[in-house]
């Protein structure tokens, strides 16, 4: 723990809290100032001292709203005392919004608030690539119908359970997956030896073979002609020309050199597929 956030812990314990009594007037006072159409001064200053009454004597609910998240955040590497100030933000945001006719405490109104806020902060910053909430809210209910069920369960039944589309899902999946990045210090096995993906990465300085095409040109050099032409034109220059202005430079229809084209590469497909795939 820093010496900020005890610092912050120590000050905000010696707040008294408020009695049921004390937070219905107080939130009366807030709302009042805030509906009137037209607040004068006198109101206007009751209103912000009974709001900053309410925010600071609930900061101490924003810490315990934090606590389930703290080895989260020790293992995204984010600063406790920073999710506390985006609490306390959704706090004051419950306290502008609270209704003190309904009947219900502020507390058990405010949680929710603290606690959107607090979440929403770690979507934000706890990632490296930062994702929509929508699709961090859908996500989670994948995994909570897929927690829910006995066994695996096809997309296509969750897609039809959620009312979304099965396209959604996966695209959703697969930029949750795709957004979780490893750290370098990221041990490759339980044993010393096996190290880290820090060690597998090069610095640069290592030499490195050329890589070689010539097996690749032998079989190019096995087409006809008229195919080479095509395929250089239309791969080898950069950038490659299109369909239409390759059938103008070489003179012959485009439908008939598109078909040239598909054959030319399904011969190569076939010979260096073997090559790529040995058996």
């Amino acid at each position: 723990m820093s010496d900020v956030f005890g610092d912050y812990l120590r000050t905000i314990g010696r707040i008294p809290m408020l009695t049921p009594a004390e937070e219905l007037h107080l939130a009366a006072v807030v709302q009042e100032w805030l509906n009137h159409p037209h607040p004068d001064e006198v109101l206007e200053r009751r209103g912000r001292r009974a709001m900053k009454r309410m925010v600071t004597a609930n900061l101490r609910l924003v810490v315990s709203a934090c606590r389930p998240h703290q080895q989260r955040m020790q293992h995204l590497g984010l600063d406790p005392i920073d999710l506390v100030q985006a609490g306390n933000l959704g706090l004051i945001r419950a306290v502008e919004r609270f209704d003190p006719t309904r009947g219900y405490r502020f507390s058990t109104y405010a949680y929710w608030w603290i606690r959107q806020a607090v979440v929403r902060h770690i979507q934000d910053h706890g990632s490296a690539i930062r994702i929509p909430p929508q699709v961090m809210d859908l996500a989670r209910k994948v995994e909570g119908v897929r927690s829910g069920a006995r066994g695996p369960l096809p997309l296509a039944s969750i897609a039809a359970e959620l009312g979304e589309s099965e396209q959604r899902l996966a695209f959703v999946l697969r930029t949750v997956q795709n957004s979780r990045a490893l750290s370098l210090d990221q041990r490759l096995g339980e044993r010393e030896a096996d190290g880290s993906l820090l060690d597998r990465i090069g610095d640069g300085r290592e030499a490195h073979e050329p890589q070689s095409y010539d097996w690749l040109r032998l079989e190019v050099a096995k087409l006809s002609s008229l195919e080479r032409q095509i395929l250089d034109l239309r791969y080898a220059s950069e950038p490659g020309l299109t369909l239409k202005m390759a059938s103008e430079q070489i003179g012959i229809p485009r439908d008939r050199l598109k078909r040239i084209e598909r054959r030319a590469l399904d011969k190569l497909r076939q010979r260096v597929s073997p090559m790529l795939h040995p058996a």
